[in-house]
């Protein structure tokens, strides 16, 4: 089991107002969700091998009536919007895990949870700094958990978006 030294300890992050309003104002406008799946390997004479974690932010466009062309001038802004979210989530020490936030895949997803709304999504892959198949492990889990707060903190919202009744 590693210690709290090996996992890179947690240190408070001194936000201002500013950024967390921002950010909140960033989640409203997008309405953004987040899920998480599993990133696994195809293991040679066995099943997959769970390796980390795939943090999944999804971003709506503003009005579900416009039919997006993937890739278009407003996606792209909503994937800048998405990746200052991602870039302030993922943890700031070094640890023995690693995040990568992945590239514009220039697509429009739709998923039932969201009432298939046109959404721009963007990928964080939580995984071993080094051990590639290694199976995930506590300093993974606790990254994931450190990132969930944190949207938590800035209002986005589990799988599907649900307008609060002051909004």
């Amino acid at each position: 089991m590693a210690n709290e030294e090996n996992m890179g300890a947690s240190v408070p992050e001194m936000v201002g107002p500013e950024t967390l309003e921002r950010l909140q104002a960033v989640v409203r406008e997008h309405r953004v969700c987040w899920e998480v799946w599993p990133e696994q390997l195809a293991g040679v004479g066995r099943g997959p091998l769970q390796v980390g974690f795939d943090l999944v932010l999804n971003g709506a466009h503003a009005h579900d009536k416009d039919r997006p062309s993937p890739g278009c001038e407003r996606c792209e802004v909503i994937f800048e919007h998405l990746r200052e979210i991602a870039e302030w989530i993922v943890p700031k020490v070094e640890r023995p895990s690693r995040y990568d936030i992945q590239i514009f895949d220039h697509a429009v997803h739709y998923a039932p949870e969201r009432g298939n709304r046109p959404d721009v999504a963007l990928t964080i892959k939580i995984l071993h700094r080094s051990e590639i198949d290694a199976p995930v492990d506590e300093c993974e889990v606790r990254c994931l958990n450190e990132m969930k707060t944190k949207l938590a903190q800035i209002g986005a919202q589990y799988r599907q978006w649900v307008d609060s009744p002051t909004s």
